[in-house]
């Protein structure tokens, strides 16, 4: 039975053969009509390997233009080539092979592509053969990570400080990328939060046009660092401030005009709790001699670092202050003399004024001198222990309210006159309009016919007494 099976197998053996063949083309045949090549382009980032090769020769690799970048395409089966993208490949320069035989400053690395998959269905065609690099020298620079945040916390919270942790980064790599490197940063989403938060993020290398440094050729000492940011609460204050010293003479402080009136802050919740209002101290507007309005710009940031607080907006920290200072008028207000309050005058004595009315100079704000009237003013004198005489006195004037300033000194001139002398010397001008009085002997000795020898006999008489033995004398 065997050999029979066998027999019929191995006749006409080699049109079989054929059969089978030409079956295997034929379904290649109608695999390729049915599957046919594709072509398909990638650019793919080069992946640079055993760059230490380079940093022990105290160099670093500089890539020369986009030559980092793998052109190349592929060439297969339509069902291969379309289910692959640029992932599906290895990119890679060894700088092991970095050829430093080569003349001039750009060195030459080939680029190695293999697909990760179905290698055995496609075909790799390169465009980009080699990596051009330039040798250049390693630097190394520590910067200061300065921490951000970003978005806004919640209703009535305010970021209070932020930190990162470390906040130094060190960064080498070649000298002419690390010296465009102006500032570095790292950045803590905020956005809605409403208490402290902590995050690990990596730190951002920016130039001095705030554009992001991003190089595959920079190496940091650490991938990534610790960033927290402290919730605080906020509160609105009023700010309170005075003036110190005083205006010059003949001007009035009319008070202060300032913007804002009130400051968002932001702190612990005991001391907010606890501040009412952001105080200014007087020594910080100083007004003496000033004879015009004024501004003054105050720093509002010493005082609320008194408070333990600070401004939610950092840039909102002046406060124009503007100093009111207004001239004063001055006008003169004739006062009666009969209106002076006189105290201290003998009872023995009486006064006259020399003159119906005494003149005072008033000097006062427009508006307060306008409602002055002269019967608002009162004026006294003391005359306590005065003599008789013409006394020029000083007048004590006092104003209806501290709005008015009297300038210079107010006198009035008096006489003071001593009422019993006036009736003396009006007795004694009265016993003169009377005459001498004359004896009745002298009456009768000058009477006509009289034997009594006159005055003129007693005279020219020898011996005769010029005293008369009547003695008589004058009676005032």
């Amino acid at each position: 039975m065997f050999k029979k099976m066998m027999k019929h197998l191995v006749n006409n053996l080699g049109l079989k053969v054929l059969a089978i063949l030409l079956s295997i083309v034929l379904w290649m045949v109608v695999v390729k009509m049915a599957d046919p090549d594709a072509t398909k382009t990638f650019s793919v980032s080069v992946e640079i390997r055993n760059k230490n090769i380079i940093t022990e020769m105290g160099k670093v690799p500089d890539i020369v233009g986009d030559s980092d970048i793998a052109v190349f395409y592929i060439s297969g089966p339509r069902s291969y080539v379309e289910k692959m993208n640029g992932d599906d490949f290895n990119v890679t320069a060894d700088l092991s092979q970095l050829d430093l035989s080569r003349d001039g400053e750009t060195k030459l690395v080939p680029i190695e592509i293999s697909p990760k998959k179905y290698d055995k269905y496609i075909t790799v065609m390169q465009r980009t053969v080699n990596l051009q690099i330039t040798l250049e020298d390693l630097s190394q620079q520590k910067f200061v990570i300065t921490p951000e945040y970003t978005g806004t916390p919640a209703e009535g919270c305010a970021i209070g400080a932020v930190e990162v942790v470390p906040n130094l980064l060190m960064v080498s790599g070649p000298e002419s990328i690390v010296s465009r490197v102006s500032r570095v940063s790292a950045s803590i989403n905020v956005d809605g939060v409403s208490s402290d938060v902590t995050d690990s993020v990596v730190p951002v290398l920016y130039d001095e046009d705030g554009e992001v440094i991003s190089s595959d050729l920079l190496e940091r000492n650490q991938a990534s660092v610790t960033i927290k940011a402290k919730i605080l609460g906020t509160k609105s204050v009023p700010i309170r401030c005075k003036a110190s010293g005083t205006p010059a003479e003949g001007y009035e402080y009319r008070g202060l005009e300032f913007a804002p009136e009130n400051v968002l802050v932001k702190g612990e919740p005991d001391l907010l709790n606890s501040l009412s209002a952001i105080h200014i101290p007087e020594d910080a507007i100083n007004i003496d001699g000033m004879r015009e309005e004024d501004e003054v710009v105050i720093d509002l940031n010493p005082y609320l670092a008194e408070a333990g607080v600070s401004l939610v907006d950092e840039a909102s920290n002046q406060v124009a202050v503007r100093v009111m200072i207004e001239a004063k008028e001055t006008k003169v207000y004739n006062f009666p003399v009969e209106r002076i309050n006189v105290t201290g005058l003998g009872s023995n004595y009486e006064m006259t004024y020399n003159g119906n009315s005494v003149p005072i100079s008033v000097r006062a704000l427009k508006e307060d001198m306008d409602a002055l009237q002269t019967a608002d003013i009162q004026g006294a004198l003391d005359l306590s222990g005065l003599e008789p005489g013409i006394h020029s006195l000083h007048l004590n004037v006092t104003m209806p309210s501290d709005k008015y300033e009297v300038t210079g000194t107010v006198n009035v001139q008096v006489t003071i006159e001593d009422k019993n002398r006036e009736e003396d010397e009006d007795g004694e001008d009265e016993g003169q309009d009377e005459g001498p009085e004359v004896s009745q002997d002298e009456n009768q000795a000058n009477a006509p016919g009289s034997s009594r020898p006159s005055q003129e006999d007693r005279e020219e008489s020898p011996g005769g007494n010029s005293s008369g033995t009547s003695g008589g004398s004058t009676e005032r």
